[in-house]
């Protein structure tokens, strides 16, 4: 943690939210005493942030037993200058030390496991060795594994849009794609793989893909495999198992890379998932009920601010956030 000195109300805030959750995890040692007095000491600032991020922290068991006086506050208004005095929504910098600082700091076993990835809301075009071009989205990771007897590629978290270097002349090795306990193996060119909450999802844009299950994921009676044609997609996950094919709107589907997110009916849970792939801070969902509501717009994610202005209005829920860590919706 760098403890200099700046004035900035978010990065105060976000400091502050730092030390509360390393405190709350473990005693500090004697270098660490220091560094936090120093902290404090360093801007006037500094003390009531930290205490207040504090306060929050310790209500949060109470505000879990009996969440109603918090779902009944008023929508609080648009305030300049520092936001840090808005006590309500501090409450929630309690569930950034829950994560652990994961969210802002990023996976680090995906960091060190990944050839190629990407930061929140960056896209990046990547050239392999066989020639295949792989565009990573946002906040997405791969890990290679090619070998003489085949092409592999591991989507460790996020979505990739794969035009796969076809097996032909010299090239005679099978190009496949896992993620989330199962495989796409390239029959043609074109795909696109997204690892959502429990699986993922697979569309065929050109010529054809097949998609089976991971042994550990098959089911008695289960589809084992499915064969994708250019507009067909299919979902699996640890639960369910490998689901039917749908036809789907190819360019909606992977709108992402033309900087745009089209949501037509999906579930609030989805929708949170994609665009916490475009942000440092991340989005929460309070009660898990709501994550099935319904969510429609187009979002172009070049600019996303309103984003959660728009999703609030449309469902009739609120919002409350510490800037640049955490936004929760109820």
């Amino acid at each position: 943690m760098d403890d200099g000195v700046k004035d900035d109300s978010g990065e105060i805030e976000r400091r502050a939210a730092e030390w509360v959750a390393r405190i709350d995890g473990r005693p500090l040692d004697g270098k660490e005493r220091e560094a936090f007095r120093q902290w404090l000491d360093a801007h006037p600032d500094h003390r009531p942030a930290f205490e207040e991020a504090h306060s929050a922290w310790r209500s949060l068991d109470t505000l879990r037993a009996n969440p109603a006086p918090w779902q009944g506050a008023p929508r609080p208004a648009r305030r300049k200058g520092t936001g840090r005095r808005n006590i309500g929504a501090l409450v929630v910098v309690a569930l950034l030390a829950l994560a652990g600082l994961r969210y802002h700091i990023g996976d680090p076993w995906i960091a060190l496991s990944a050839d190629h990835r990407t930061d929140p809301g960056e896209r990046r075009q990547v050239r392999l060795s066989d020639g295949t071009m792989l565009e990573l989205g946002p906040a997405s990771a791969v890990a290679l594994h090619f070998t003489a007897e085949e092409r592999r590629v591991s989507l460790l978290v996020g979505e990739a849009f794969f035009h796969a270097a076809p097996r032909q002349g010299a090239e005679r090795r099978a190009f496949i794609v896992d993620a989330a306990g199962g495989t796409t193996t390239a029959l043609g060119t074109e795909f696109a793989v997204e690892i959502n909450d429990s699986g993922a999802n697979v569309v065929a844009v050109e010529h054809q893909v097949q998609v089976a299950l991971d042994v550990a994921l098959e089911m008695a009676g289960a589809t084992r495999s499915v064969t994708l044609s250019p507009g067909d997609a299919v979902r699996y996950d640890s639960r369910r198992g490998l689901g039917g094919v749908e036809r789907v709107d190819v360019a909606r589907a992977t709108a992402w890379r033309q900087d745009m997110l089209v949501f037509n009916a999906a579930p609030l849970g989805e929708v949170v998932a994609r665009l916490n792939r475009y942000r440092r801070g991340r989005i929460v969902i309070w009660d898990p009920a709501l994550a099935q509501r319904r969510v429609t717009g187009v979002f172009p994610t070049r600019d996303l601010g309103d984003a959660i202005d728009t999703i609030t209005s449309e469902l009739g829920i609120r919002a409350r956030s510490v800037p640049a860590l955490i936004t929760v919706l109820y």
